[in-house]
C-alpha cells in the first residue's frame, strides 16, 4: 500500500460484462458505504466488522445461517494465514470439522464513487487450498444487492488464483467493467462456496484490498532463520532503483511508523539495514544469523522507497522463529 505523498505471484484479471446473477443467495448487506478511493487490510478493525461490511455463512442447500460456515475476519476466532498482519477474510467449512458439506460464504462491502475520478481497478491477495468449481465463486458488484456482476473472466476461484495453498496478487479487477454504476453506491462481494475445511482441502483467503491499484507491492520472503548459520531475506516487486529499508521488532505485530510510514510492527523496531534495490525492483540480504538466538521470534517488514525517496511502499510481515 502506497503510504506517502497523502510476493508471491501476480495475475492480471481482465473483466469483460457477464449477464446479471442473481442468486448469489440471501446475502447480508452492510448499512454504510465506504467512500472511494478504498483500501481494507482488516488490520484497523481487529475482528469487529466495520458498518460498510457484512458477512454472509449460509448452508448451500437450506441458504439458512450454518454453524459450521466459516466467514471469519477474526469475529469468529484468530485468523489462521493472514497474507500480512494478523487479520484477513477466510472463507469455508468451520477449520477441523469432518462434517463435509456444501457452505456458502461471502463477503459484501458497500462502496461509493460519488465525487470519485480516479481508477477503479482493484487489487488484493488472495489464496485457495483446493476450491472446487461453484457458480457463485468469484468477485461481484451489484447495485441493489440482489442483481449481481461477475468482475473478472475466470469464473472459479481455481481459476483465479493460481497456485493451491499460497498467497497471490490480483490486480487488474476493474469494478466499472460491468453494468453496475460505480459512480455513485454500490456493492462488492467476495463469494465462495465449497464442502472441506479452510486452510484444509478447500477455502479462499482475501486480504489488503486497495481502490485502485498502487504501482507497487513489495514481496518479502525470508530462508529459515537457525542461529549461527546464513539466512536470505529477498524483497522483490519493489520500485526500480530505490531503497529498502529492513525493519524488524521483537514486540510484534502493530502500526509502528518508521520514517513518517506506518509498518505492520510493534514499537519498538529496529531498521537492521539497508540496501539499493536494482533496476528489477530486488534487493537480497545474505548474513549469518546472530549465535546465541535460538527460540526467540522476531517479526520482520521492509519498507521500500522510489529513487528520489518521495514515496514509499510497505512489504508483507514475517514472523519467524529462530532455530
Amino acid at each position: 500500500m502506497k503510504l506517502l505523498l497523502t510476493s508471491l505471484g501476480v495475475v492480471l484479471l481482465a473483466a469483460t460484462p457477464a449477464a446479471a446473477q442473481t442468486d448469489l443467495g440471501p446475502l447480508n448487506l452492510p448499512g454504510s458505504f465506504a467512500p472511494l478511493p478504498f483500501g481494507e487490510d482488516f488490520e484497523t478493525a481487529a475482528g469487529v466488522v466495520p458498518g460498510y461490511m457484512a458477512l454472509t455463512a449460509i448452508n448451500s442447500t437450506t441458504l439458512v445461517a450454518d454453524p459450521e460456515a466459516w466467514c471469519n475476519i477474526g469475529n469468529l476466532g484468530a485468523c489462521m494465514n493472514p497474507y500480512g498482519g494478523s487479520f484477513a477474510l477466510e472463507m469455508g467449512l468451520i477449520p477441523g470439522s469432518t462434517n463435509y458439506h456444501n457452505v456458502r460464504n461471502a463477503m459484501v462491502i458497500g462502496l461509493d464513487g460519488t465525487g470519485y475520478g480516479g481508477s477503479t481497478l482493484m487489487t488484493c491477495q488472495a489464496y485457495e487450498d483446493g476450491e472446487e468449481t461453484n457458480a457463485v465463486d468469484g468477485i461481484w458488484v451489484s447495485a441493489d444487492g440482489i442483481g449481481w456482476y461477475r468482475c473478472t473472466t475466470a469464473t472459479t476461484w481455481g481459476t483465479i488464483v493460481g497456485p493451491i495453498g499460497a498467497w497471490e496478487r490480483l490486480t487488474g479487477i476493474d469494478l466499472a467493467s460491468t453494468p453496475v454504476s460505480t459512480a455513485g453506491p454500490f456493492y462488492l462481494a467476495f463469494v465462495q462456496e465449497d464442502n472441506f475445511p479452510y486452510n484444509d482441502l478447500d477455502g479462499v483467503g482475501i486480504d489488503e484490498i486497495d481502490i485502485p491499484q498502487d504501482l507497487y507491492y513489495p514481496s518479502y520472503a525470508a530462508s529459515t532463520l537457525t542461529a549461527g548459520y546464513y539466512a536470505t531475506l529477498t524483497v522483490t516487486e519493489a520500485p526500480p532503483d530505490g531503497t529498502a529499508f529492513y525493519l524488524m521488532s521483537f514486540t510484534g505485530t502493530g502500526s509502528a511508523t518508521f520514517m513518517g510510514v506506518t509498518t505492520g510492527l510493534a514499537a519498538p523496531i529496529r531498521n537492521f539495514v539497508t540496501l539499493p534495490l536494482d533496476p528489477g525492483g530486488t534487493a537480497i540480504y545474505a548474513a549469518i544469523v546472530p549465535a546465541g538466538l535460538t527460540g526467540t521470534t522476531i517479526y520482520h517488514q521492509v519498507v521500500t522507497a522510489d529513487s528520489i525517496m518521495a514515496a514509499a511502499w510497505t512489504s508483507n510481515v514475517i514472523t519467524s522463529t529462530i532455530l
